[in-house]
């Protein structure tokens, strides 16, 4: 998943503006993460505690992160990795990512039970849970103050409720168009996974869609009153409500939606693995958790953070769904070979 903005600057860029007064062995960690996803604080203690200095490249989608990472030569470029759990069982199939030593992790003692491994890596052999949340639709409840609390609203071209953007994510996108269909968005029947693409097909035509963009930009396009709502995730809409509650809100559709989390990884070929460790373990003290939630306004997965959160965070329904809006929710899962047919319907969604 997901804080995602659009565009992504280009490059590498540096966490700070300082040089680190080390000697030039203990390098520099860097870094392959969303755009907007990690509070400058963080990386600012890390870079003080280290004498090391951070450096970040952006992506803004899943597919384009997998590309970066597996062109040739490219995995000895990264140290930490953050990307989508489900995803990683395929990036460790291709050798893309390497297994962590939970010996220079103590602070993985910190995770909650239920993110050990979460479906996707048993006992976090290769990935560590960074955040998450869940995906549903953001709109101007002004412009559309009676809005059907249903994927319907943007998805069925009898019933579109005003103009829109879908969420440039694949699994995020097409998973929830399952639930709308009443399927599992994990599903690996083929015929029900080509049944979501021809739903995307064909709303795709209509012109209140104005395409596809990723959560920030989304976002933004909503608040700029460009287009009335827009799929995205839940911290950037709670970000966005923050500064503009009399216009905007949030809704999980009544069909339901998915569940994802994001992992910290090292790079197969990573260039500095005993500082990339450091770094995973300083995400997960209980001041480094509770920060970047505090700065994401996504959910944290560790235990530790969670006491550190102001009341208005960890109560937020928003940010951690009630019982009953979790029911409806589901865990993204490794979908095996599944995941070539949604790979091939999310390009053939996209190219027509």
């Amino acid at each position: 998943m997901a804080c995602k903005k659009d565009p992504a600057p280009p490059g590498q860029e540096s966490g700070t503006a300082a040089k680190p007064a080390a000697p030039a062995e203990v390098g520099e960690l860097n870094l392959l993460i969303f755009p907007d996803y990690i509070d400058e604080k963080i990386i600012k203690d890390f870079e003080v505690q280290t004498k090391a200095q951070v450096r970040l490249t952006r992506y803004d989608s899943t597919e384009e992160m997998e590309s970066k990472l597996a062109y040739a030569g490219a995995e000895s470029q990264y140290d930490v990795v953050i990307m989508a759990s489900q995803i990683l069982p395929r990036m460790v199939r291709r050798d893309l990512v390497r297994p962590l030593d939970h010996a220079q992790i103590p602070n993985l003692k910190n995770l909650e039970p239920r993110f050990s491994g979460a479906g996707f890596d048993d006992n976090n052999k290769h990935g560590v849970p960074y955040q998450w949340g869940t995906v549903g639709i953001v709109y101007n409840k002004k412009k559309l103050p009676n809005l059907e609390p249903s994927w319907s609203s943007l998805l069925d071209p009898q019933k579109l409720a005003g103009t829109f953007v879908l969420l440039d994510e694949q699994r995020d996108m097409l998973g929830s168009v399952l639930k709308y269909k009443g399927f599992s968005s994990n599903t690996t029947n083929a015929n029900e996974i080509r049944e979501a693409g021809r739903v995307l097909k064909e709303v795709k035509k209509q012109p209140k869609c104005l395409g596809f963009k990723g959560g920030v930009g989304a976002m933004e396009d909503v608040r700029a009153g460009s287009v009335d709502m827009a799929v995205v995730w839940n911290g950037d809409a709670q970000k966005a409500i923050e500064q503009d509650k009399e216009r905007l809100a949030f809704v999980i559709p009544k069909e339901g939606s998915v569940i994802w989390v994001d992992v910290m990884t090292i790079a197969a070929k990573a260039p500095h693995p005993e500082l990339a460790h450091k770094f995973i373990n300083h995400v997960l003290t209980p001041e480094g958790g509770a920060q970047l939630s505090m700065y994401t306004k996504y959910a944290s997965p560790n235990a530790a953070a969670q006491g550190k959160l102001p009341e208005q965070d960890r109560t937020n329904t928003l940010i951690y769904p009630t019982k009953e809006v979790s029911d409806r929710l589901e865990h993204h899962r490794d979908l095996g070979e599944a995941a070539k047919v949604f790979d091939e319907v999310w390009t053939e969604v996209k190219s027509q």
